[in-house]
């Protein structure tokens, strides 16, 4: 798990100069009326690293956009919402949410 914080937070840190807020999800939500195309880059960039590191079972069809569309959609209207998120560290939430939308069959 750490090498997966790890990676995700390499992820959120290559998006340079942006202004979302990563401090909390709430912040981040917040951000990304003003910076729609940052927090695109980032739930992207967390999609690249979740395949790269072999993490979830996200599907090989689906483009990277498409995934990172419903990562963003997930952090925006799921994990927003639901109190038992809200001191979780984002980098940890884009983990999560990859889990809760493409979970491995076991």
């Amino acid at each position: 798990m750490r090498l997966l914080t790890l990676l995700a937070l390499a992820a959120l840190t290559a998006v340079p100069a942006l202004a979302t807020d990563t401090s909390s999800i709430s912040a981040f939500v917040q951000s990304c009326a003003s910076d729609p195309k940052g927090c695109q880059a980032m739930t992207r960039n967390a999609i690249y690293s979740a395949r790269n590191a072999n993490y979830g079972c996200i599907p090989e069809k689906l483009s990277v956009d498409d995934a990172a569309d419903k990562l963003l959609d997930w952090l925006k209207f799921t994990a927003a919402k639901d109190p038992k998120y809200a001191n979780e560290a984002l980098a940890d939430l884009m983990w999560t949410g990859v889990d809760e939308l493409w979970p491995c069959k076991k």
